[in-house]
């Protein structure tokens, strides 16, 4: 019998992909990026046949960038595939990419999976799942900055606490941890990890860059930002004016509470009606991002868009100043895997 696999969850900007790249410097462990599984199922028409919506998911830049070969996962698979056993998919697709790069135990790290744990646990109910929290103030205003959120840090104080209600229904199941604690003591962090997951320690897991196997990160350039992250300034979100901090805070009040963050101490204090302004000026631009970031979803419905550049249309158009941050203002093109589909796509 295989070992359970592993999940790494929690709000984007929150240290997901730095121990994604922890776990995998150890010598037995694979942990994907973002195949992102569960949220193209939950895109994809509902009364679709399961094969169907395998085939689209073969041409979306998640499965593609894992470099596996759809012919494998075909193989295995019966056809008609029957709904509740898409979840083998997921597993033989994370085998492969696994085997693909010497590993033996294997995983996904997608940060949006978070809201998916229901379809997790359904199909994997031994799942060993690490969800990571970051401080709502350095999450939300990382959010906003980056090309795939909408570029506010009100809607990214919204964002940290929807990613806390999808998970607090299975906390029992689930390893909390915080990204400030992985930063400040890393040795401990793992520890607790590799403790959850099953697997024994290895001090590989603490020099990270010098012990991955081959592709595990897309060369997008906010990744390469965010594994760097133990370098990074826990504390630039206090250049946030003093009414976008206090907005911040209410917004994800019981985020902060519930993982020991402490409201900042503010000189001056901002009037109530100067924190409820702050949201109201923000909230046009949280609207249309938000829009915009609909609209992209909409838009990867159809794999097509994958190759026609629509996608990368959309997908630029969410937060189109924060490219400004980053080498180029257009997305890294993921392999191309010609292969037969029943979605109509090249």
């Amino acid at each position: 019998m295989s070992a359970p696999l592993i999940f790494v969850v929690g709000l984007g900007r929150s240290g997901t992909t730095l121990l994604q790249l922890m776990l995998c410097a150890h010598p037995r462990i694979y942990i994907a990026f973002e195949s992102s599984f569960y949220m193209w199922l939950d895109l994809f028409p509902k009364r679709a046949p399961r094969r169907d919506f395998l085939e689209h998911f073969f041409h979306t830049p998640s499965f593609r960038w894992l470099g596996v070969d759809p012919e494998r996962v075909r193989a295995e698979l019966p056809d008609p595939l029957p709904r509740e056993r898409t979840g083998e998919a997921l597993a033989i697709i994370l085998r492969e990419a696994a085997a693909l790069r010497g590993r033996v135990r294997y995983g996904d790290k997608t940060p949006v999976h978070a809201a998916h744990l229901g379809s997790v646990f359904r199909d994997f109910p031994d799942a060993r799942v690490i969800h990571l929290t970051r401080d709502p103030r350095a999450a939300a205003l990382s959010q906003s900055r980056m090309p795939w959120c909408p570029p506010t840090v009100q809607a990214g104080a919204v964002a940290c606490e929807l990613d806390r209600r999808a998970v607090a229904k299975f906390r029992g199941r689930v390893l909390q941890l915080r990204f400030e604690d992985l930063i400040a003591d890393p040795r401990a962090t793992m520890g607790r990890v590799l403790e959850h997951v099953g697997e024994p320690w290895d001090d590989a897991v603490l020099d990270h860059s010098r012990h991955l196997p081959p592709d595990v990160l897309p060369p997008y350039p906010w990744v390469e930002a965010a594994a760097g992250q133990r370098r990074s300034d826990p504390a630039a979100w206090k250049q946030l004016s003093p009414a976008e901090i206090r907005l911040i805070e209410r917004i994800a009040r019981r985020v902060m509470d519930e993982n020991g963050y402490a409201p900042a101490a503010l000189d001056p204090e901002p009037s109530r009606l100067a924190v409820r302004w702050a949201g109201l000026r923000q909230w046009p631009e949280t609207l249309r991002g938000t829009m915009r970031l609909l609209h992209m979803l909409r838009v990867q419905r159809d794999p097509q868009s994958f190759y026609d550049g629509r996608f990368d249309a959309a997908f630029g158009g969410v937060n189109p100043e924060s490219w400004r941050r980053f080498r180029g203002d257009s997305l890294p093109s993921p392999p191309v895997r010609p292969g037969r589909t029943r979605t109509g796509s090249a």
